[in-house]
């Protein structure tokens, strides 16, 4: 638990750092991997991360690239050509459209009265995401624990391989 937060607070300030860096008509994206349990990086997820992450670029101006492997798990901060607006629209199309995108979280942050934070899916009039394994919210099962760290493992294990033929190639 410790360096989930130890890598939360770098994360904040990695963003900030960022934020000072964009300029007008572009925007920070942050991405991660929703991976629940222990395991949260490895060769493997570190590979479909990278992976996954390109096809969500494709056809985007990526002005500036940070990855970082670390413990809590593969990392993006990139700074896109483009409005966040625009971006966040892009991310939720990727998330929601194939199996794969739904185990990322990429965030499109903004500055809003000194304080940042990320464009949400309400704001674009669309749902909370939904949990990987039933229809409910993703945030009411996670706090719940409706599902078990092992299913859910198993679950994104499965996805993984099934999707291994789109982002292998």
């Amino acid at each position: 638990m410790a360096h989930v937060l130890n890598n939360r607070d770098a994360r904040v300030l990695e963003q900030k750092q960022l934020l000072s860096q964009v300029k007008s008509n572009q925007s920070l994206v942050s991405a991660k991997l929703n991976t629940p349990g222990p395991i949260k990086n490895n060769y493997y997820l570190a590979d479909f991360f990278q992976k996954g992450l390109n096809i969500f670029l494709q056809g985007m101006k990526v002005d500036y690239r940070l990855l970082w492997d670390v413990a809590t798990g593969s990392e993006a901060f990139l700074i896109v050509a483009g409005e966040a607006k625009d971006i966040k629209k892009i991310a939720i199309e990727f998330e929601d459209s194939n199996e794969f995108g739904r185990l990322f979280d990429i965030d499109v942050l903004v500055v809003d009265n000194g304080v940042i934070r990320p464009l949400s899916r309400q704001e674009f009039a669309q749902p909370e995401r939904k949990c990987l394994m039933c229809d409910k919210p993703a945030k009411v099962c996670a706090r719940s624990r409706t599902h078990s760290v092992e299913a859910m493992q198993a679950y994104i294990n499965k996805l993984i391989n099934k999707n291994l033929e789109i982002l292998w190639n």
